[in-house]
């Protein structure tokens, strides 16, 4: 593949990734949104309502975490142990637990059994954002030590 000739100096390189990296991120939070207020707008919540920005969604989901782990990136903010991580599973696993009792209770009108769905998909949501976020950290500090590890001089004689 032909590379095309950069025009811009350094500054404006930082200033095009900032841009970028804000872009991303604004696409990614916005296709959530997008994806949780079509789920409630709808008398019946059916997936090929939200079928196309979910595989968008999951596609950018998955490419972030693809690339931040081939890289050794966690994040900029947040530390990598298992206590962010149970943090970040209660915190996803309550906001799964909170749109499923809503979106049951809408459409049943059953408190009972909109919470009894709440509490199932809360637990499943953390034990499985438990496990991804577990082999993430594990392999991202693989890489990040193998990145970070002086090079064998193999040229000794």
């Amino acid at each position: 593949m032909k590379k095309f000739k950069n025009h811009l100096d350094e500054m404006q390189e930082q200033e095009l990734l900032k841009i970028e990296h804000n872009g991303c991120w604004l696409v990614f939070w916005l296709l959530l949104i997008a994806i949780v207020v079509q789920s409630f707008a709808f008398e019946s919540m059916d997936f090929k309502t939200v079928a196309g920005e979910w595989v968008v969604f999951m596609i950018l989901a998955l490419y972030l975490e693809i690339a931040c782990i081939r890289k050794g990136i966690w994040d900029r903010h947040i530390p990598m142990n298992t206590k962010t991580n149970l943090l970040i599973s209660l915190i996803a696993s309550l906001a799964v637990g909170v749109f499923n009792f809503i979106i049951v209770f809408k459409n049943f009108q059953k408190p009972v059994g909109a919470l009894a769905v709440s509490i199932v998909s809360v637990v499943i949501t953390f034990a499985l954002c438990m496990i991804a976020l577990t082999i993430s950290m594990k392999k991202t500090q693989k890489k990040k030590n193998e990145l970070e590890a002086e090079p064998s001089d193999t040229n000794e004689l």
